[in-house]
């Protein structure tokens, strides 16, 4: 019988002072920065596409995502490579901070929030005391973006 403090574990992100997740079984790898060829037309939250060991992946800028204004990468600006079903997409983010162990009853679920100028879905909060973590949806996230 799986008790409510079973684990769960997120990949946190840091956009300028916040704190956000999303879970693990949907990153498939976190890259350095690499060098985008933009697209024309594409959505405001696409910033182009790189080349990922022979793979084109579309990459999203996390903080277009969330509402934040756009600020040069830096030396942590990381690319977290997150897959969902046939979507295979890059998201940058400003930077990874850790992996999370959460036990499931310290995770607050349908806190769906949604804002329209956002286009990010969030799934639930993970309360860690000092700092609420907003936990990604990354399948509703992807649905808003590609559709």
């Amino acid at each position: 019988m799986a008790g409510s403090n079973q684990l769960k574990q997120y990949i946190a992100f840091g956009i300028d002072d916040e704190i956000y997740a999303v879970d693990v079984l949907f990153v498939e790898s976190i890259e350095r920065m690499a060098r985008i060829t933009r697209v024309p037309h594409s959505p405001y939250e696409v910033l182009g596409v790189i080349n990922l060991r022979g793979d084109v992946i579309p990459v999203m800028s996390a903080r277009r995502m969330l509402g934040y204004e756009e600020k040069p990468p830096s030396d942590a600006t990381r690319v977290a490579i997150v897959r969902q079903d046939e979507y295979r997409v890059g998201m940058i983010v400003d930077r990874v901070t850790e992996i999370l162990n959460v036990p499931q009853d310290r995770v607050q679920w349908g806190v769906e929030a949604l804002d329209e100028k956002r286009k990010v879905a969030f799934s639930g909060l993970i309360n860690l005391g000092d700092k609420p973590v907003m936990i990604m949806d990354i399948p509703r996230t992807l649905e808003l973006l590609l559709n």
